[in-house]
């Protein structure tokens, strides 16, 4: 056979000669073998990439609830926070009322405390401190008020930074996954037009094995 022309040469009694066919029938078949290996390969290596695709698509979502999770726990603190604040609040309330009633208390008991001075002065061993201790009670009650105050401004700034800290951690947690899942989604289609096209490639090239070979 001329492999130049590719055509067959001529046998003595009509028709082509018999060895130029089976040469070319042998050689088209290695070919189809060879592209077929070929394909195959690229294809197992396609579907191997699909699954790593599909993997990585089951990370991403495993980031995202692991994002809302976060979402719940920081709404949990945030009120434990509120409850936190209310009660705070109402000690507040509580201590500034005790104050008042205090302050009453030393009202009523200036009077006293001035017949009381006025007795001492003329009985002369009679001490009578209970302005005095009227005093003592409003500061300690007062420095307690401000204490429980103090405490509670503390405890109410630590949970707002702690607040802000788990907001943007959150937000950066739910911003990395869905990057994460759209860059897989996108490589997952990819994969799938991919794996379609040597399925069609593959089908073809086994139509054309299949057709009849020449006499």
């Amino acid at each position: 056979m001329n492999e130049n022309t590719g055509q067959f040469r001529s046998a003595a009694f009509g028709g082509f000669h018999r060895q130029d066919v089976l040469d070319y029938l042998e050689r088209i078949t290695r070919e189809n073998q060879t592209q077929k290996q070929a394909l195959e390969q690229a294809l197992a290596e396609e579907q191997a990439a699909r699954a790593q695709a599909e993997a990585r698509a089951q990370q991403a979502e495993n980031k995202a609830a692991e994002a809302v999770a976060d979402r719940e726990a920081f709404e949990q603190t945030l009120a434990e926070s509120r409850q936190a604040q209310e009660k705070t609040a109402a000690a507040l309330a509580e201590a500034e009322a005790q104050v008042a009633v205090l302050r009453e208390r030393v009202n009523d008991l200036e009077p006293r405390a001035e017949s009381w001075r006025r007795i001492k002065d003329t009985a002369g061993d009679i001490e009578v401190s209970a302005h005095e201790r009227a005093q003592r009670i409003i500061q300690s009650a007062q420095d307690q008020a401000a204490e429980i105050r103090a405490e509670g401004v503390r405890w109410i700034l630590e949970l707002q930074a702690r607040c802000q800290r788990l907001k943007e951690d959150l937000h950066t947690s739910l911003f990395s996954a869905e990057t994460e899942l759209d860059s897989v989604r996108a490589a997952f289609s990819q994969a799938q037009e991919d794996v379609e096209g040597m399925q069609g490639a593959l089908a073809d090239l086994a139509a054309y094995a299949q057709k009849e070979p020449l006499k």
